[in-house]
């Protein structure tokens, strides 16, 4: 017999929806946030060295979030907890991430693209990487909020993306400086911690993501009817 395909179960669908893995996310959160302090206290008293190096444990502890997001975009799709075409372009957004965060991507475009093209005289075109992830983000959690089942999710989602958007407003604020100098300069705490605040960001979005259940047959059968 046929088989119907996955229907996402969202807060208005009528009928019973899976329960999410709550204990998921706080054990995840829990845990990032113990691996960064037990780097600032390895590091101590030099502890912005955990933080803000690209050697850095935060700098690894971001790629492998970064690469753990893929994998787990991966099996939602393929159990289709998400749309495929959604969970096919979270699969290759967040492996360019990890590629982008191991080697290096934008810096290497940030400090060499001007030796390829005139453009990138202007700070603009030098910070396209950055700008296209906040952008391009924003469409992506969007088509994303629609596909996670409940609330709580969501709200986890939409949390690390504020996070995320505060880290690329730290990266970004040297840059906006010389065009608007009435602004007030980063707090140096917050200039170290830039690199936490990624960490953290995508650690919300991986709780969200792992939080989302299966759509089981009799919940697809109850979201047709």
């Amino acid at each position: 017999m046929p088989q119907h395909p996955p229907l996402p179960l969202s807060d208005n669908t009528p009928g019973p929806r899976p329960a999410p893995h709550r204990w998921v996310a706080p054990t995840l959160l829990g845990a990032v946030a113990g691996f960064l302090l037990f780097s600032a206290w390895i590091f101590s008293p030099g502890w912005e060295r955990a933080f803000r190096s690209d050697n850095s444990p935060a700098s690894w502890l971001s790629s492998a979030l970064l690469l753990t997001l893929c994998v787990t975009a991966l099996r939602l799709t393929a159990e289709r907890c998400l749309p495929w075409r959604l969970g096919v372009w979270l699969v290759l957004a967040f492996g360019a991430l990890a590629l982008d965060e191991q080697f290096m991507l934008h810096e290497l475009w940030k400090f060499r693209c001007h030796e390829w093209m005139d453009a990138c005289r202007w700070s603009a075109v030098r910070e396209v990487p950055m700008l296209a992830v906040a952008l391009v983000g924003l469409v992506t959690l969007a088509r994303l909020h629609r596909a996670l089942s409940h609330r709580s999710t969501r709200c986890l989602l939409w949390a690390g993306f504020a996070v995320g958007l505060a880290a690329i407003a730290v990266d970004q604020w040297p840059e906006v400086l010389p065009y608007w100098p009435w602004l007030p300069e980063v707090p140096e705490l917050l200039a170290r911690l830039e690199e936490a605040l990624e960490v953290m960001a995508e650690a919300l979005v991986l709780g969200a993501l792992l939080r989302q259940p299966a759509v089981t047959r009799t919940s697809q059968t109850t979201a047709a009817v």
